[in-house]
C-alpha cells in the first residue's frame, strides 16, 4: 500500500491512475480502528489487484486531510478518474467492501482508438508461447491430438473432482459442529468482514451464534486471527471486551503468549474451526 505524504503526492497518484478505482485510507497512528481496520485493507488489496490502494498520514499530510475534510479516522476516500465517487467514516468494512465491488474495474483498451501497441499497423500482440505451441499440435496425426485432448481432460476432471471432495468434507464437519452461518440471523443481515488472504481457512463462532470465516497463510499470527474476529464483532455490533479464541479438539485456549504463534506453530493449518470465549 502506497504511502501519500503531501496533496502533490496524492494528485500524482490519482492522475496516474487512469481510470481505476483508487482507495485512500486517512488514518492516525494514535487510532485504535485504524490499527484494526489497516491488515483488513492490506487484505483487500491482495484480492482487488486492479485497484490501487493507498494510506495518508492525516499528522504528516494534514494539507491532504484538509483539502478533503477529514475530521475523523479512519476515513477511506474512493476515487474514480481524479474525482472522489464515495467515503466511509470509521471502519465499516462492510461498506468499503461495497464500494469497491461497484467502482472497481475499467478497461486497459479505455481512451479514443487507443491500441496495445501504439500508434500505426503493427498493433497487434504476438501470439503466446501456448497459442503457438497449439498451432504446432494442429499438424500433428489425429490420434495424437486425440490423446493429447484426453489426457488434459482427464486431469482436469480429477484436479475438479479433489478440489470438490475437500470442500464438502469440509462443510460437512462444520455443519455438525455448527459453524456454519447464515446471511441472516433472527431477521437481521449478517455483516462480514473479509480475512487478509491466504491458503488457511479459520472458521469462528461468535458470541451471537453465528460463525464468521477468513483466509490466511500459514505464517500468520492467532493474533491476526483475534484481530479479525474483532473487526467483524465490531461490524455487528458485537461488544465482547477481553474474548479469547480457543479450538475444542484439542482444547486450546489461545491469549497473551500464545496469540504470537503462527497458525503452522499451532498446527491450525491447512483449516481450523475456533470458538469466541467472552
Amino acid at each position: 500500500m502506497k504511502n501519500i505524504s503531501s496533496q502533490a503526492e496524492l494528485n500524482s497518484t490519482l492522475s496516474s491512475a487512469g481510470s481505476k478505482l483508487v482507495v485512500v485510507d486517512f488514518f492516525a497512528t494514535w487510532c485504535g480502528p485504524c490499527k484494526t481496520l489497516a491488515p483488513i485493507l492490506e487484505g483487500l488489496e491482495r484480492k482487488h489487484t486492479s485497484t490501487i490502494f493507498a494510506k495518508v498520514d492525516v499528522d504528516k499530510a494534514q494539507d491532504c486531510a484538509g483539502i478533503y475534510k477529514v475530521t475523523s479516522m479512519p476515513t477511506i476516500l474512493f476515487f474514480k478518474n481524479r474525482s472522489e465517487v464515495a467515503r466511509v467514516v470509521g471502519a465499516d468494512v462492510g461498506k468499503i467492501q461495497g464500494y469497491i465491488k461497484s467502482y472497481e474495474g475499467g478497461s486497459s483498451f479505455s481512451g479514443g482508438g487507443q491500441t496495445l501497441g501504439g500508434s500505426g499497423g503493427s498493433n497487434v500482440p504476438k501470439a503466446s508461447p501456448a497459442v503457438q505451441k497449439k498451432g504446432n499440435l494442429d499438424n500433428a496425426p489425429y490420434h495424437v491430438r486425440l490423446l493429447i485432448a484426453v489426457g488434459h481432460l482427464s486431469s482436469g476432471i480429477v484436479s475438479l473432482a479433489t478440489k470438490l471432495f475437500q470442500s464438502i468434507a469440509f462443510v460437512a464437519t462444520s455443519a455438525k459442529t455448527g459453524l456454519i452461518g447464515n446471511s441472516t440471523h433472527e431477521g437481521k443481515e449478517i455483516k462480514t468482514v473479509e480475512g487478509p488472504g491466504g491458503s488457511c481457512q479459520i472458521q469462528v463462532r461468535i458470541l451471537d451464534g453465528t460463525s464468521i470465516r477468513g483466509d490466511f497463510e500459514p505464517e500468520h499470527t492467532l493474533q491476526r486471527v483475534r484481530d479479525f474476529v474483532q473487526a467483524n464483532l465490531d461490524a455487528r455490533g458485537v461488544k465482547a471486551p477481553g474474548f479469547t479464541l480457543m479450538t475444542n479438539f484439542p482444547k486450546t485456549v489461545y491469549k497473551d503468549e500464545t496469540l504470537q504463534l503462527t497458525l503452522e506453530e499451532a498446527k491450525l493449518t491447512p483449516r481450523a474451526q475456533m470458538i469466541v470465549m467472552a
